[in-house]
């Protein structure tokens, strides 16, 4: 193990996988302490009698943490380290362990840069090289690292799950939100600002029968109605959401108003494989805007899949792409059969 890579805790843990399928993993909690910037969190899950298979570098999306890969009664980190993969599940900067890890220092992301930054830190200390996973604006995150990475930390293949690359484009009232705040980026009291989502995230959850109606026609929803069961929703919301960088909501304002990101060209001249998974209900990252990484990637070996209720049983949204019910009968299994073919 790379020695800027602290084991803070170790053991055997029992995990749900989904169901009644459980799993006996070797569990370390990780803090990446390479003196270069602020410490970082990671839950390494593997087999007990070591991995079989490659690292696999899982990272969440804007205002969430470890929680968008794990909840007591579904785990796709699990799901992964039971089929031998050595699971790294990373928490950017400021949010989750990372941000205790952090304490007593500025915690926050200052620029999504920073988030880039964080990704190819955490390759560069895996155990050789990886695959890489990243839901919503994790996605975005890798997109960017991709373009970057370099020897052994260069991936062995990337997989957006309702990944950020467009914003905002196909939603108006993304596109609005994007607009009003961009207009707002010169106030001197904006930037600095850290928002704590995980309030959000419980009222959400307590809300549980209002909200998941709402989602039928709420422009923002953030899962589709019945994709998830009730006390694991409400679960998955309480704990997964987090805190957040008001910069970095501000970058991705500009996104949307300018209608592009700033990796565009990079992307266009890296070739590392790509599969880019989206849900066709998806309110967050519609379907023509998370393609736009799969039309504008350089790659030679690419594949787009959209999760459908014709082809997949159900609709599908943001957060149950990784968690929802039919997610480990679908997605676990697209994903997991895609790196098996490439390890």
């Amino acid at each position: 193990m790379d020695s800027a890579l602290q084991i803070k805790w170790s053991g055997t843990v029992e995990q749900t996988i989904h169901g009644d399928e459980t799993v006996e993993l070797h569990k370390e909690i990780v803090a990446l302490d390479d003196g270069e910037d602020l410490p970082l969190a990671l839950v390494r899950k593997h087999l007990p009698g070591g991995p079989t298979r490659p690292p696999v570098l899982l990272v969440h999306g804007f205002a969430q943490n470890r929680y968008t890969w794990h909840i007591s009664g579904r785990s796709m980190s699990a799901w992964l380290a039971a089929r031998g993969f050595d699971t790294w599940n990373l928490e950017l900067r400021g949010h989750g362990r990372s941000r205790e890890f952090a304490a007593g220092q500025a915690t926050g992301a200052e620029v999504f840069d920073d988030y880039v930054g964080d990704v190819l830190r955490a390759a560069d200390a895996l155990p050789g090289r990886a695959f890489w996973i990243g839901h919503s604006l994790g996605g975005a995150a890798l997109y960017g690292a991709a373009t970057q990475a370099e020897g052994e930390a260069r991936p062995l293949g990337v997989v957006g799950i309702g990944a950020l690359f467009r914003f905002g484009q196909s939603n108006p009232f993304l596109k609005l939100l994007g607009g009003i705040t961009h207009q707002l980026r010169d106030r001197p009291w904006l930037p600095a600002l850290q928002v704590r989502s995980r309030l959000a995230g419980r009222l959400l959850g307590r809300l549980y029968g209002i909200s998941d109606v709402a989602g039928w026609a709420f422009p923002i929803s953030g899962w589709w109605p019945g994709s998830m069961e009730p006390d694991l929703l409400a679960e998955r919301l309480e704990k997964g959401f987090d805190w957040t960088s008001v910069r970095v909501w501000q970058e991705m304002s500009r996104w949307a108003v300018e209608g592009r990101f700033d990796y565009e060209e990079a992307w266009a001249d890296t070739d590392l494989p790509l599969l880019v998974a989206l849900g066709d209900e998806d309110h967050l990252m519609p379907p023509a805007d998370g393609r736009s990484a799969y039309d504008g990637s350089g790659s030679t070996d690419k594949e787009l899949v959209v999760f459908d209720d014709w082809h997949h049983e159900t609709h599908w949204g943001h957060l149950d792409l990784v968690l929802g019910k039919r997610a480990p009968d679908h997605v676990w299994p697209t994903i997991g059969d895609w790196m098996a073919e490439r390890c």
